[in-house]
């Protein structure tokens, strides 16, 4: 009943959304902007994005790597894009993670120790980000009384980090370990114990490196060539300070496969920066297609795996 509510809930908050841009967005500027899109910067886009899932599944390794996981780059190439794939059909894309996580298991026969490296994986990432998008808030410190959005996932992410300090020091602390110890699910009390063991300074380091690489690179360059693409102007840094939080936003599951999240937060948040809100949307309605032919990449390798 709670999985159905949830969903129900999801499909409602995704109309609604869509609905508010239909009657926000004027569509036959979106068509324009598509038809007069350039190429080069088009294929920049595709070739970043491309690249930064190189990044991604080499940061997965290493991950992988310090719980004596092995596997190509290669091959946590086409699990990345598998995952990715798998996603275009569900309705969310935890469904990726699930795949990218059985696979590991699959390949290692280690179930905990390949779900950990997962979840860390997306945790590091998100911190990264999270990181980053409040290093380059200053920039948005203007908007922030006419933008109560803005105000509200600022402070969600400086709770968050304080949250992950707090986390950290428990860590440090011999009542934490027993804390541990009491819990009485033991799966749960292993993942735990499992994910803990990257909280190591050596791992976080490394990895936060790697993430970063992809922030850079599979999210703020890839991106950027977008809305090169479609004519748009606006600065690096000024774009930088927005395509982080609206990222961020975007994964959010509070819509199907974040269908209306997506577009409503590029569009209003872009706005501050001066980005109209037909490149805005068409930015947010062309990357998710080019997203999806990418992960088509990985269709025949599936195929050939699982038929």
């Amino acid at each position: 009943m709670k999985k159905t509510l949830f969903l129900g809930a999801k499909i409602i908050v995704s109309i609604i959304l869509i609905v508010w841009l239909i009657g926000q967005v004027d569509w036959q500027g979106v068509s324009r902007q598509i038809y007069n899109i350039s190429l080069p910067f088009l294929f920049a886009y595709i070739f970043l994005q491309l690249v930064g899932t190189v990044i991604s599944a080499r940061k997965w390794q290493v991950i992988a790597s310090f719980k004596n996981l092995h596997f190509t780059v290669k091959e946590g190439f086409f699990a990345y894009l598998t995952g990715a794939f798998i996603n275009n059909f569900l309705p969310s894309t935890i469904g990726g993670d699930a795949y990218r996580s059985l696979w590991l298991a699959k390949h290692s026969g280690a179930r905990a120790a390949a779900l950990s490296t997962v979840v860390f994986d997306r945790f590091i990432g998100l911190w990264t980000l999270s990181l980053f998008a409040l290093l380059l808030s200053p920039l948005l410190f203007p908007f922030l009384k006419s933008s109560l959005p803005l105000v509200l996932v600022l402070s969600a992410l400086a709770m968050f980090l304080i949250f992950d300090l707090l986390i950290t020091y428990a860590y440090c602390q011999p009542w934490f370990h027993q804390l541990l110890l009491r819990i009485p699910f033991q799966k749960v009390r292993r993942l735990l114990e499992e994910i803990i063991f990257y909280t190591k300074k050596h791992i976080w380091w490394q990895t936060s490196l790697w993430s970063g690489l992809f922030i850079f690179v599979g999210i703020a360059l890839s991106n950027f060539m977008l809305f090169r693409a479609l004519g748009s102007d606006v600065g690096f840094f000024a774009f930088t300070s927005i395509i982080f939080l609206v990222t961020i936003i975007s994964a959010v599951p509070l819509s199907i496969n974040n269908i209306g999240i997506k577009e409503w937060t590029y569009v209003t948040f872009f706005a501050l920066v001066g980005v109209s809100i037909e490149t805005a949307i068409t930015v947010a309605l062309l990357s998710r297609f080019l997203q999806m032919l990418i992960s088509f990449i990985a269709l025949p390798r599936y195929l050939r795996k699982e038929i």
